[in-house]
């Protein structure tokens, strides 16, 4: 399956979300269309051989009939956002202006302001000149009647629906009001025209819109300042490489690096490509990728990542992966397709929504109705009509969830944590049970040797067996053999037939010889004698209370030894842990190793544990966990990856294997287990925010459109007038996005005020220290190596003995500086090593001062 991801054009609130989700399902099926606000794309979820372009032209024709338009992503500027944003500036400023203008005209008389009089004088002209200023703010926001009507003509009415009928009606009622004006004028009825004289509405069909586009300015500017996580990171890929090929070397475009070309980076570059360290060494900033703010020291054989920089040093790389295979495009790309994704708290807005505008406009016809039955005031009943019109916010609604979500997944990508979806952001905060494999996960996943026991001939062939067979295994263990043999100096024997058991062992033939390597119960399996309750089984015990592995060599059917071997636990695990029990999470190791070695490390962490288990069996205890609670499972290897996929949340060690990134829902590229209790948190900060916004818009609609509609009018008098009630619904968008962007900043565990100060401190140091470095370096270049001598002086008595000395030695050529000081009787100078002592005292003396 693949994703396939297009812009749609008209889209304003979530009920113009359902309507476009409701005429995509038509044509592509509900479980594989995917709608975002903040985004305004779709998301369509295709089998591989089916062509993208037969899709796009299938889904414009539905999307078209439903009033709405689609565009290929690929096809649109890169700076079309920004264009449109300074486009939309300029017209609010024109029509602000406009539309303050029209309320001093239509106004000023009532304030007390001076008015010219040819204005005021016959209500015709008033009513005229009003409406030459509304025209032009109409004209302006032309876009809220051109999408509302014809939204609301293809029976999917959404805000700008409410917008423009509102907008259009006041317009038409002044029209009407200045036809009677003129009508009383030919008639003589002078009461008729000062009826209509201060009730022409144009300026409330112009500060409709101008207030609704000054909300909408400012909400799409915050929505960008939500999703611009994505244009961030994108922003960091340099654009060009330089390639060494046949010892030239040069400067190419990005777009034309293949696969395996040697590429040059230099001090204070960004790292084009994913790759492999040839030559060379260097500092890198990898914080752009893993959040981390102190450079990692990379050499021969390292591998690099795309966007980092070189802070120190120079290197010669090999590049491994470009373009959308680097891990910087895989960040992306998971970051678009969760601020694409809907989490399930969100389809709530969207069932309100798709009832919402049809329900406001009912109720809009219902309040002219009532107030025209009860008062016969016809301009009292369209004005509360068009209030409910305006004041009610479908938009707030559909921006309650995805720009919470997408803040949320942003600062977590920030940390070094890379939520795939929004559904798995909300899931985790209700997590309550948190199971994670021991190697690589609580333990720091780079085990070492560290009993080497024969019940056989000698060590070296014990490890020359155990080196030969393990050598064509990625598991960790074997890793920590193979390293102990290369120490020792043993040569790797020839191996073949390799066979592996996950979670038991491993057989080969070594040097013609049959190996197997593994558990008593594998070695058992393979016909050789490991009996229980023997020497093996005391010496597997003692090694196994003591927290360590015990791995079993046997050779042609002979028990050779057992290997000891040791992962220590990470330094923040059992911290991690403990706040994790804080938040009333319960923790659970599940591993494959033996019951004592698993029991010493669950003590230590004071936790659960099962032992013994294989891939199917930690699959199994998960589904046991997920029918008492929503559960989380941790891991890094091959052997999780069932696990991780019938868990609730699956959540990745980013130094795990592949397979099992893929197979998460979240990732930690810290490989830390504190940003697990990091991702939790940040869940539940989010999920409090979306809650806060949703109670926002729903709690705001519930009361002001009553109020609008004159409920309280009985009682208290008060009612809203449309201009008003505009004002209303651009701050009630404006605040549940603002309310979203707080999340930036809340305190959570591993990032809040005491920690994001301690990285800043961090970064100014490591800053500090770069430039330090590049300074040195360019007084290097432009002095050479430079020395640091002091020698003593005497006859210095005043200031200007001090600027005389200093200026003697400032001549000398390479002398860099000097400083004298007479009260201690002593000069430093700082000069080049070509620069000889007897120089410097020399010119000391002559200046008529003595050495000490």
């Amino acid at each position: 399956m693949k994703k396939l991801r297009f812009s749609v054009k008209g889209m304003s609130c979530a009920a113009c979300v359902a309507h476009v989700e409701h005429a995509a399902t038509k044509v592509c099926g509900k479980e594989t269309v995917n709608v975002s606000l903040l985004t305004n794309s779709i998301t369509v979820l295709v089998e591989d051989d089916v062509n993208e372009e037969k899709v796009f032209s299938t889904l414009k024709k539905a999307l078209s009939s439903a009033g709405y338009g689609l565009e290929n992503e690929n096809e649109r500027k890169k700076n079309q956002a920004e264009e449109d944003f300074k486009k939309g500036i300029r017209k609010l400023v024109a029509s602000g202006i406009l539309t303050v203008l029209l309320m001093y005209i239509a106004m000023g008389s009532m304030m007390g302001l001076p008015v010219p009089a040819v204005l005021t004088q016959n209500g015709v002209i008033f009513g005229l000149c009003q409406l030459a200023l509304a025209l032009p703010v109409i004209l302006l926001n032309f876009k809220f009647y051109r999408n509302g009507f014809f939204a609301l003509f293809h029976g999917a009415p959404n805000m700008d629906s409410l917008i423009a009928i509102g907008s259009s009606a006041s317009l038409l009622y002044g029209l009407v009001a200045v036809g009677i004006m003129a009508y009383g004028y030919g008639v003589g009825d002078h009461g008729l025209v000062h009826s209509y004289y201060h009730n022409l509405y144009f300026e409330s069909a112009a500060m409709i819109l101008t207030l609704v586009s000054l909300g909408k300015t400012l909400e799409g500017r915050a929505k960008s300042n939500a999703a611009k996580a994505v244009t961030k990171l994108a922003a960091l890929m340099p654009q060009t490489a330089r390639r060494e090929r046949n010892g030239t070397v040069e400067e190419l475009p990005l777009s034309e690096i293949e696969v395996g070309d040697v590429l040059l980076v230099r001090e204070g570059e960004t790292i084009p490509v994913d790759g492999v360290v040839l030559e060379g060494v260097g500092s890198v900033d990898e914080s752009a990728i893993s959040g981390e703010s102190i450079p990692v020291e990379k050499g021969e054989g390292n591998e690099v990542t795309a966007v980092c920089t070189l802070t120190g040093g120079h290197l010669k790389i090999r590049a491994e992966k470009i373009g959308s295979d680097t891990v910087l495009s895989r960040i992306i790309g998971l970051l678009e397709d969760a601020a694409a994704s809907k989490a399930p708290i969100a389809r709530i807005a969207d069932k309100v929504s798709g009832i919402f505008v049809p329900a406001v406009i009912a109720i809009a016809v219902l309040t002219a109705a009532v107030w025209l039955i009860v008062t016969r005031d016809v301009a009292r009943a369209f004005e509360c009509a068009v209030s409910v019109l305006v004041i009610s916010c479908p938009c707030a609604l559909g921006l309650a969830t995805p720009t919470a979500v997408m803040v949320g997944i942003s600062r977590g990508a920030g940390l070094g944590i890379l939520i795939k979806s929004s559904e798995s952001l909300e899931n985790l905060h209700s997590v309550r049970y948190f199971l994670t494999d021991k190697t690589g996960t609580l333990t720091e996943g780079k085990p070492s040797v560290t009993d080497v026991i024969c019940f056989s001939g000698n060590k070296e062939d014990l490890l020359r067996y155990a080196y030969g067979a393990e050598a064509m295994s990625t598991h960790p263990l074997a890793a920590a053999v193979c390293r102990e043999a290369e120490a020792r100096g043993i040569e790797r024997p020839q191996a073949t037939d390799y066979l592996s058991c996950v979670g038991m062992g491993i057989q080969a033939t070594v040097d013609g010889k049959r190996c197997v390597v593994g558990t008593p119960e594998f070695l058992r399996q393979n016909g050789v004698n490991a009996s229980e309750g023997s020497f093996l089984e005391k010496e597997m015990k003692r090694l196994e209370e003591r927290g360590k592995t015990a791995i079993c060599v046997a050779v042609e059917f002979e028990l050779k030894g057992i290997l000891g071997i040791a992962d220590h636990l990470r330094a923040d695990s059992v911290q991690a842990l403990g706040a994790m029990k804080k938040m009333g999470i319960t923790p659970v190791m599940l591993t494959g190793d033996n019951e004592r070695t698993a029991r010493a490390i669950a003590e230590e962490c004071e936790i659960d544990y099962y032992a013994r288990m294989l891939p199917e069996d930690k699959e199994k205890k998960i589904r046991d966990y997920s029918a008492m609670g929503r559960c989380a499972m941790a891991g890094d290897g091959i052997n999780d990856t069932p696990a991780l996929a019938a868990a609730d949340i699956g959540i990745a060690i980013g130094a795990g294997t592949e397979v099992a990134v893929d197979c998460a829902d979240v990732v930690l590229s810290k490989n830390s287990l504190a940003d697990a209790v990091t991702a939790i948190d940040l869940s539940r900060a989010t999920i409090t925010c979306i809650k806060q916004n949703l109670f926002w818009a729903l709690i705001y609609n519930s009361i002001c459109i009553p109020v609008a509609a004159g409920v309280l009018y009985p009682a208290f008098g008060i009612t809203l007038s449309p201009m008003i009630a505009s004002a209303a619904m651009s701050v009630s968008s404006v605040c549940v996005v603002l309310n979203s962007l707080r999340l930036r900043t809340v305190n959570i565990y591993g990032d809040g005020k005491k920690e994001r100060r301690k990285r800043k401190l961090r970064e100014k140091e490591q800053k500090t220290k770069e430039i330090e470095k590049k300074s040195e370096k360019e007084n290097t270049e432009m002095f050479g190596k430079m020395k640091t001598v002091t020698f003593g002086v005497e006859g210095m008595m005043c200031n200007n003995c001090k600027a005389h000395v200093e200026k003697a030695l400032s001549e000398i050529k390479g002398v860099k500086s000097a400083v004298a000081d007479p009260d201690a009787k002593s000069v430093t100078v700082v000069a080049k090593e070509s620069v000889e002592e007897s120089t410097l005292k020399d010119a000391v003396t002559k200046a008529g001062y003595r050495i000490l």
